[in-house]
């Protein structure tokens, strides 16, 4: 893993001077912008019985299905196309020093974005002088939990956008397999959900549990961190990075 920084710090640098990582940037921000008036106007309207934050964070789809198949689409099929992949491996670099540096590149972008929501949060506090200690607001708890439960779905989600970019050479390709695939563990949640009769089944039990990502974020808001949310998402990151490496070496040879 010795050539796993230098390789880290050309895919930032990449990203740093690509067009596309401020286009990016900015339908995330007016994505979260929309959500976060949306959301506050509603708030202001309507008794909840939940933190504002926790409202905020139950949006984290939208901006996340939106963001990260074009964060990930470019960064193994661009090489495959322009070639760059074939000289890389040239050297004596492996094949997961490439796929680790691609990945960690492209997450460090989708944790720098949602840092970056916290700002409205921070500008409504300092213009209502409401403090985060405010339950009916938005608490430390509130905040941390639900970054941190968007880190860890992020950090997943990262690892099938960088398996679907292995897949082709098609950028636009590689984007729509990326949103689908998401889309699929959405939706497949709540369909199980939704279906008692399939629901009851342990396997689809346990399926669902993995996939409610709605309920898992009301809890990490709430404080109840579950381990097995984070092994879940831990996993099925490292099961996705394995597979790219696979199809990386098989593709190359």
């Amino acid at each position: 893993m010795k050539n796993f920084w230098t390789l880290l710090k050309y895919e930032i640098h990449k990203l740093i001077v690509s067009p596309s990582t401020y286009v990016i940037s900015l339908v995330f921000t007016f994505s979260m912008g929309a959500i976060f008036a949306f959301v506050l106007h509603n708030y202001t309207t309507t008794d909840y019985d939940v933190p504002f934050a926790q409202m905020f964070f139950r949006c984290f789809w939208l901006p996340t299905y939106a963001t990260i198949p074009l964060i990930t689409m470019r960064s193994l099929s661009e090489g495959y196309k322009n070639g760059t992949m074939q000289n890389l491996f040239s050297a004596p670099i492996s094949h997961l020093e490439v796929v680790l540096a691609e990945f960690f590149a492209a997450y460090a972008m989708f944790i720098l974005l949602w840092l970056s929501s916290l700002v409205p949060l921070a500008a409504v506090k300092f213009i209502s002088n409401q403090t985060f200690a405010d339950a009916a607001f938005a608490s430390k708890f509130n905040i941390a939990g639900g970054l941190l439960f968007v880190g860890l779905v992020g950090m997943s989600f990262t690892a099938i956008g960088i398996l679907a970019s292995s897949l082709t050479e098609n950028q636009i390709i590689s984007s729509m397999v990326t949103f689908f695939m998401l889309m699929a563990l959405l939706l497949g949640g709540l369909l199980l959900a939704n279906s008692p009769k399939i629901a009851n089944l342990r396997l689809c039990s346990t399926y669902n549990e993995g996939l409610s990502f709605f309920l898992q974020l009301d809890n990490f808001c709430n404080g109840l961190v579950d381990s097995r949310v984070v092994v879940f998402h831990l996993s099925s990151c490292a099961l996705a990075l394995c597979l790219t490496t696979i199809a990386v070496q098989r593709k190359l040879g």
